[in-house]
C-alpha cells in the first residue's frame, strides 16, 4: 500500500509539472516567433504597416473543401511595402485569383492545415500532396483550366503542345488528347533507301534534330531486322502508284543537267521552300528537313511528290505547286545534286535474317510503332502504355522508383522517367523522345495538371468550340490543294501561322490581292519571306479574289474616309508630331521597324479599315502592340486620309 501512494505521489508531481510547462511550450511555438518577428519587421519600416494579433489565422475555401493556415506566417503576401523583405513576410508574387476565394493550398499544394514549417510542406508520412516546387507551380491551372492555350500558364500550354505534338496518346490513353496518324508506312520501300532507314531507326534525330521522333534505343540487329521488314512494303495505299521519274534525270548531259540544275535551284528558291523546310538547320520548322532528303528519298518519290502531293499523301500539308514540266524536272535534278549527306555511314555488306519479316512484325509491335503510324499488315493496337488521365492524383506508395535514388515524389519521378525512360527497369519499353530540360519541364507540368480532383463547374474554363468552316466550290478546291489551312485561318477554322483572312476583303484592295498572289513579299523589312509562291495562273488569283470580295467582309467596317488636301495635311501633322507614328513605322526608309513600312499603305490597304484599326487596334488582334491612342472620330479619319494618300 506504502509502494501505491509513492507511485501516486510521484505521478501527481509529474503532472504539475507538465502543466506548469505547457504555457512556456505554447509561448514558444514557431508560428507565434513568426508572428512576432513580422510585428518587429514592419515597426521598424518608413511605410506604415498595421502589426498583426499575435493568434492562428487560417482561410476556409468550402467550395473546394481546404482550411489553409498559411496565412498565420505569411502575413505579408498582399503588403507593397515588403515586396522586398526575406520569407514568410514578403509580398506574394503577382496573383491571378484573390487568395481569399481559392486559398494557397489549390495552386501550392502542401499541408494546408499544419503551422510548422516542415509539416506545411506536406513531405510528411501519410500525406500525398507536397507542397509543388516553384518550377511546376502552373500544373494547379489545368485543374480549371481545360483550353489548350493558357497566356497566364506558358509552361503549361507549352507541355499540352509538346504532348500533343510528340503523339503521347499513341501509347497511352490521356483525356482531352486525340491520337495523331503520322505518315503511312505502305509505301516506305518504293521511297528510301535502306541504308538510310536503319540510321534513322537507330537515332532520328541524328538526321533531323527538330524531329519529334522518338529514340527507341534499338541494337543493331533490332534496327536491321526492322529495316528488312519494313522494306517489304513498296505498294503504296489506296492503289496509288507512281509515275516514272523522266528519263533526262539519268541520261542528260553534263551541261544540260547543269542547266537543269540551275533552273530548279531558282524555282526552288522563289518557292521559299524554306519558308516551311529547314536547310541544314535553317528555315521553317513546319515540315521536314530537306538538307539530306536526296540521300533518302529516291528520284521517282521526289518527282511524284513535288509534282502532286496530295495523291500520295491526301492529307498533307504540303501544297501542290504550279510546275511547268521542265521546272519540275529541275527542281528533282537540283535536290538531287545539292541535299546529299555525304556523311552517311554505309552499311557492312548485309544478309537478312531467314525470319525477318515475322521477327520484323513482333518488333513493330513490341514498340508500339502502329502507335502513331499505319500499316496495312499490323492491325492498330490498344495504348500500351499506363493511362495517364489522372496521373497527377497517383499516390508516392503506387509509384515503384525502382533502385534510384531520385528524390521520392511525383514531380521528380515524372522528370525522370521524361529524361531517361528506362530508369526504373530496362524491361521498359518507353522511347527517349530527347526533350530539352524546358520541355521536360514543360511536359511534367501538363501531366501534373491531370488530376481527379473535383471542382466546381463554374470554375472550369473550357475550350472554344473548334470552328468547322471550310471553304467550298473552286476556291475550296484551290485552298486544300495550296494547304493553306496550314498557315491562315478562315472564320476560325486553320492554324495561325499567319494571317487570320477571315476580313481580309474589308482590310486590302483586291488589286493589291492580285498582285500579291503573282509575287509574294515580306511587309516588314526584318522579316524573312514566309508566303511561298506557288505560280499561281490568273483564273486562279482571279479565283481568289472573287471569293475573298464576297466572303471574307464585315459590312460594319466601311467607312467613307474623306480624301481632301486639308485632312490630308491635318493626319500628316497628328502622324509625325502628335502621336509620333514614325517611331515605330517606316515612310521613305525613315522610321522604326517594330511594325510595317507605310510607304504604299494607301494601295493595299482600305480607308474603312485603317480608320477601324485606328480607334481600336485590339478590337481586331488582341495581341497587337500598337497602342490604343484613343483617337477622336475626326482624327482617326484625317490620320487615315494621310495614310491612304501613300501610294
Amino acid at each position: 500500500m506504502s509502494n501505491l501512494r509513492k507511485y501516486f505521489a510521484l505521478s501527481s508531481v509529474i503532472f504539475l509539472i507538465v502543466l506548469a510547462l505547457a504555457p512556456f511550450k505554447d509561448y514558444f511555438q514557431e508560428w507565434k516567433s513568426y508572428q512576432n518577428q513580422y510585428n518587429v519587421l514592419v515597426n521598424d519600416l518608413p511605410q506604415r504597416v498595421t502589426p498583426v494579433p499575435i493568434g492562428i489565422k487560417q482561410l476556409w475555401i468550402p467550395k473546394f473543401d481546404r482550411v489553409d493556415r498559411c496565412v498565420t506566417c505569411h502575413l505579408g503576401m498582399k503588403e507593397e511595402a515588403l515586396k522586398n523583405v526575406r520569407q514568410p513576410f514578403t509580398t506574394h508574387p503577382h496573383m491571378y485569383h484573390d487568395v481569399e476565394e481559392f486559398g494557397c493550398t489549390f495552386c501550392h499544394e502542401g499541408q494546408g492545415s499544419a503551422t510548422e514549417y516542415k509539416e506545411s510542406l506536406g513531405k510528411v508520412k501519410f500525406w500525398d500532396k507536397p507542397i509543388f516546387p516553384k518550377e511546376f507551380m502552373e500544373a494547379s491551372c489545368a485543374k480549371c483550366h481545360k483550353e489548350q492555350i493558357i497566356p497566364q500558364a506558358p509552361i503549361l500550354t507549352l507541355g499540352r503542345k509538346i504532348i500533343q505534338e510528340s503523339n503521347c496518346a499513341g501509347c497511352h490513353k490521356i483525356e482531352g488528347y486525340q491520337k495523331q496518324w503520322v505518315p503511312p508506312l505502305d509505301g516506305i520501300g518504293s521511297k528510301v533507301n535502306r541504308t538510310w532507314l536503319v540510321n534513322w531507326l537507330k537515332n532520328p534525330k541524328a538526321y533531323s534534330p527538330k524531329t519529334r521522333m522518338p529514340n527507341f534505343l534499338l541494337p543493331e540487329e533490332e534496327a536491321n531486322i526492322l529495316a528488312d521488314f519494313l522494306m517489304t512494303f513498296k505498294e503504296l495505299p489506296n492503289g496509288v502508284t507512281l509515275e516514272s521519274a523522266p528519263a533526262v534525270l539519268t541520261s542528260a548531259s553534263e551541261a544540260v543537267k547543269a542547266k537543269m540544275i540551275d533552273l530548279g535551284s531558282t524555282r526552288f528558291k522563289e518557292a521559299r521552300c524554306i519558308s516551311c523546310h529547314t536547310v541544314n538547320g535553317k528555315g521553317g520548322y513546319v515540315a521536314n528537313e530537306l538538307g539530306k532528303v536526296a540521300s533518302k528519298d529516291n528520284k521517282e518519290w521526289l518527282y511524284n511528290y513535288i509534282k502532286n502531293p496530295k495523291h500520295i499523301s491526301p492529307d498533307v500539308a504540303m501544297p501542290r505547286f504550279r510546275l511547268k514540266e521542265n521546272e519540275l524536272t529541275g527542281m528533282v535534278a537540283y535536290i538531287e545534286s545539292e541535299f546529299v549527306d555525304y556523311e552517311m555511314e554505309a552499311q557492312p555488306e548485309h544478309t537478312p535474317d531467314p525470319a525477318f519479316y515475322e521477327k520484323g512484325l513482333a518488333l513493330f509491335k513490341k514498340y508500339n510503332c502502329n502507335g502513331c503510324h499505319e500499316l496495312s499488315a499490323a492491325h492498330k493496337s490498344e495504348e500500351v502504355g499506363p493511362e495517364l488521365s489522372l496521373i497527377g492524383s497517383k499516390k508516392i506508395y503506387e509509384i515503384d522508383f525502382g533502385k534510384t535514388t531520385i528524390d521520392q515524389s511525383l514531380p521528380s519521378y515524372i522528370h525522370a522517367k521524361l529524361a531517361t525512360p528506362r530508369i526504373f527497369s530496362p524491361a521498359m519499353k518507353m522511347p527517349n523522345f530527347q526533350f530539352t530540360d524546358e520541355e521536360m519541364q514543360a511536359v511534367t507540368v501538363a501531366l501534373l495538371g491531370n488530376t481527379n480532383e473535383t471542382i466546381p463547374e463554374e470554375y472550369i474554363v473550357h475550350a472554344k468550340p473548334k470552328s468547322t468552316f471550310v471553304p467550298q466550290g473552286e476556291f475550296g478546291k484551290i485552298v486544300k490543294d495550296l494547304a493553306c489551312m496550314s498557315c491562315h485561318v478562315m472564320n476560325g477554322n486553320g492554324r495561325l501561322v499567319a494571317t487570320d483572312l477571315s476580313m481580309e476583303a474589308s482590310q486590302v484592295q483586291r488589286k493589291w490581292v492580285e498582285g500579291y498572289f503573282k509575287v509574294p513579299y515580306s511587309l516588314r523589312p526584318i522579316l524573312t519571306e514566309r508566303m511561298p509562291n506557288f505560280f499561281l495562273p490568273n483564273d486562279e488569283i482571279k479565283t481568289i479574289a472573287d471569293y475573298m470580295e464576297k466572303v471574307f467582309v464585315v459590312d460594319s467596317l466601311d467607312h467613307e474616309i474623306t480624301k481632301d488636301a486639308a485632312s490630308v495635311s491635318k493626319g500628316k501633322g497628328l502622324y509625325f508630331e502628335k502621336f509620333g507614328c514614325q517611331s515605330c513605322h517606316q515612310i521613305s526608309g525613315k522610321g522604326g521597324y517594330v511594325g510595317p513600312p507605310l510607304d504604299k499603305i494607301g494601295s493595299r490597304l482600305k480607308g474603312g479599315w485603317i480608320y477601324h484599326w485606328l480607334k481600336n487596334p485590339q478590337a481586331y488582334k488582341p495581341e497587337s502592340i500598337e497602342p490604343d491612342n484613343k483617337l477622336t472620330d475626326e482624327e482617326a479619319e484625317d490620320l487615315a486620309a494621310y495614310l491612304i494618300s501613300l501610294k
